[in-house]
């Protein structure tokens, strides 16, 4: 192992313990990795900066007020992942739960499995990816940021949107309110290129279809 890099084994600690190990060991620049993980609630939360793998499955509420650190899963996480977000890059190479990106309002999520029911809901700033396919009301009362679904979607895909754009790949069961299909321009196929390329996601922008809200006041 280099200099740089440290390893966390958390299969004997509480929540609180493992947190201020990983807070220490990034506000000192080191790479960290954390294994038996699956059993926090909450890890690497409000982290500010650094880089953190976590070896295997994790659970819920991962990256919870991220704000700047790269934040990497290998396997499937829990539900609400990167909840309330504001800036950095949090990557799940598995599958995410219920919420994932909820309330976010900066940074980047990618998600290179499916992501479940209510992902992007109130969804501020920052950009969502989903490589699979996602559940039903993703994108609700979303606000802001981009979410991109190289998958299929389930029912009610930006119900009550009022800003930002959603781009989908496949096909979903059906828009919600006050969400409509629009017309990709050059500025979009640029920034959905460079995601997908980004991201080594093989799809071109081209591809996709672009959801946008009907009215500046969905509730009339």
């Amino acid at each position: 192992m280099s200099p740089n890099e440290i390893t966390i084994d958390s299969k004997d600690l509480t929540l609180k313990e493992v947190n201020s190990q990983i807070r220490d060991a990034t506000n000192n620049g080191l790479m960290v990795t954390v294994v038996n993980a699956k059993h926090l609630y909450g890890i690497a939360s409000g982290l500010q900066g650094g880089e953190l793998t976590i070896n295997g499955n994790a659970n819920d509420y991962i990256a919870f007020l991220n704000n700047g650190a790269k934040i990497v899963v290998e396997g499937n996480a829990g539900s609400f992942i990167g909840d309330n977000s504001q800036d950095g890059e949090i990557i799940v190479k598995g599958n995410a739960g219920y919420g994932a990106g909820i309330y976010s309002c900066g940074g980047t999520i990618v998600i290179y499995g499916d992501a479940d029911d209510a992902a992007g809901q109130m969804f501020k700033a920052g950009v969502l990816i989903v490589k699979g396919n996602v559940g039903d009301i993703v994108g609700l009362y979303m606000v802001g940021g981009e979410i991109v679904i190289a998958g299929d979607a389930g029912k009610e895909l930006g119900d009550y949107m009022i800003r930002g754009a959603i781009y989908l790949k496949g096909e979903c069961k059906s828009l919600g309110h006050n969400a409509k299909y629009d017309k990709l321009v050059g500025e979009d196929l640029s920034r959905l290129n460079f995601l997908l390329e980004k991201y080594s996601i093989e799809a071109k922008a081209d591809g996709f279809k672009k959801i946008v809200r009907v009215s500046k006041r969905p509730f009339g």
